[in-house]
């Protein structure tokens, strides 16, 4: 049986930001990854000589990015990472709040009937990022390397959290949907669609309205999103810590704090932090030893986190195109969000889902792809072309592109329990590509050098997240886990002795930022 201080369970970017933390510290800590390698939702992979992102497309800072990578020290270079909204033909580059302005005349323009309802969204959104700007843009003295003299940096840190309360209370007080909060504002369902189809369903209003500042916060490693995984594995290992791959933990003793392995290898640790998918660890639990007030406590617990399940997921297409990157700028930055109809899904994606998802059995599947062709045609896409970014992410005069769009991991499941996975897939990708071509980029489909896709299916086999999830919980019930940012310091308690949970799903809403920030709040009760 092996034997560490401290075990973290899962390489994402929530257990490489605890272990690095730890090791630093010159804690004796062992990082257990599932998978061959680290990252995650935050990872890079090569096809041909194509750079692409199998996760997060793009960093978002948020005040923890920088200076987690100014701390520690990592040798990565971060790059400029434009944000462009298209609808059909318009196209905006976002740079600053000022663009929001544009923005509204953009919106005023495909919707002239209605112009008042427009001002009144635009008036709250400035309204939403004004409570949100010490949280995006601005480094968090918190995770700042610290100076030895704490008098220095004590006026700096009073100042920040005095803006951070008064933040975290107007934050408390938008966290309604964000669709009902559309509906208040305005009747036209085609612009609220264009405004937030994008966004997660019932996605807190605070969250989805105030993406306008965040969208200037993004950022691009270069070499992709992998290179800030693989400095923080290096970095972890130059201080002592170690990192072992393939190692899948099927058993978790928490009496007895012992790890099982997927090949019977068993790990002793003092304090253990979870950094994977949550409902993985209630459910691989052994809780015979619990005295009764313990697995009273687990148990609901355990029932409330394994009943929920996450957000949707996405569908994302990877090209490999013959086409020289001078086109794709002329039209657009390198990541942009785009809608090819101003009309808007409606209720495509909501009632006329579920209503497909009823009357499931006797569905023909023509009746299937007939509604993914609609569902296509009128959402909006995320798509991202790393080259625009970094002119090494693919051979010259070739582009490589990622354009995803949210979907639903049951009605996934459900393709494929009826046999038409691999037809899906075909179909649907070429739905998308057809889609692209005819509006955004004209001929791209003729230049396609090769292509694949994955799915919500995908995700959930590959990084073993619940229900294909990336940002954690749905928002479209009550969510099992600390949702207040007043406790976000408590999200990382669990109901088992000297073990924390970290990542996406201990704390919602959730992201990269939340991540790093819950693996670093989990490091500093380890070290206790």
């Amino acid at each position: 049986m092996m034997q560490k201080d401290i075990i973290v369970v899962g390489g994402g970017i929530a257990g490489l930001t605890a272990a690095l933390s730890l090791a630093h510290s010159g804690q004796a800590v062992l990082l257990l990854e599932k998978n061959e390698s680290c990252g995650g939702l935050m990872s890079t992979f090569f096809r041909d000589g194509f750079r692409f992102e199998a996760g997060a497309r793009a960093l978002v800072n948020a005040g923890l990015v920088k200076p987690l990578i100014k701390e520690f020290a990592l040798d990565v270079e971060l790059l400029p990472n434009p944000i462009t909204l298209g609808i059909e033909d318009r196209m905006l580059t976002i740079d600053g709040e000022e663009s929001l302005d544009q923005y509204a005349d953009l919106l005023k323009y495909l919707y002239p009937e209605s112009k008042i309802e427009v001002d009144r969204i635009i008036h709250s959104i400035h309204d939403v990022i004004k409570n949100m700007k010490v949280l995006y843009g601005v480094n968090s003295p918190l995770f700042a390397k610290r100076n030895k003299n704490i008098l220095i940096m004590l006026p700096e840190l009073v100042a920040w959290l005095v803006k951070l309360m008064r933040t975290l209370y107007r934050i408390n007080k938008m966290d309604t949907p964000f669709e009902e909060h559309l509906s208040l504002l305005a009747d036209n369902q085609s612009l609220k669609d264009i405004i937030g189809q994008h966004f997660f369903r019932k996605t807190p209003v605070f969250f989805a309205l105030s993406y306008f500042a965040l969208y200037n916060d993004y950022l691009y490693p270069k070499g992709g999103v992998g290179a800030l995984i693989d400095k923080l594995v290096e970095a972890i290992r130059e201080r002592g810590g170690e990192v072992r791959y393939q190692t899948k933990i099927t058993r978790v003793d928490a009496q007895d704090k012992r790890l099982t392995d997927s090949n019977g290898n068993e790990y002793q640790y003092r304090k253990m932090i979870w950094a994977g998918d949550l409902k993985t660890l209630y459910a691989i639990t052994n809780d015979e030893k619990m005295g009764k007030q313990a697995l009273a406590r687990f148990t609901k617990k355990k029932r409330a986190v394994l009943s929920h399940k996450g957000a949707e997921s996405v569908y994302s297409v990877f090209l490999a195109l013959d086409i020289h990157p001078a086109f794709f700028l002329e039209k657009a930055s390198g990541h942009l969000f785009y809608t090819p109809d101003r009309k808007g899904l409606g209720t495509i994606h909501t009632q006329e889902l579920q209503a497909l998802l009823q009357r499931w059995e006797p569905l023909d599947k023509e009746e299937l792809f007939a509604w993914l062709d609609r569902f296509c045609r009128y959402n909006t896409f995320e798509i991202s072309i790393p080259v625009l970014r970094d002119s090494a992410a693919a051979p010259t005069g070739k582009t490589g592109m990622i354009v995803s769009v949210l979907f639903d991991y049951e009605l996934t499941c459900r393709i494929s329990a009826r046999g038409w996975y691999d037809e899906f897939k075909i179909r649907f990708t070429e739905q998308i590509i057809s889609t692209i071509s005819a509006s955004l980029y004209p001929g791209m489909k003729d230049q396609v050098l090769f292509s694949f896709s994955t799915t919500p299916h995908s995700i959930h086999e590959r990084v073993g997240s619940s229900e294909g999830s990336i940002v954690g919980w749905s928002f479209e019930e009550q969510i099992p886990v600390v949702t207040s940012m007043f406790n976000m310091g408590g999200s990382v308690k669990t109901e088992l002795p000297d073990i924390y949970a970290a990542g996406k799903w201990v704390y919602s809403p959730a992201g990269g930022p939340t991540a790093i920030m819950t693996g670093r709040i989990a490091a500093k009760h380890c070290k206790s």
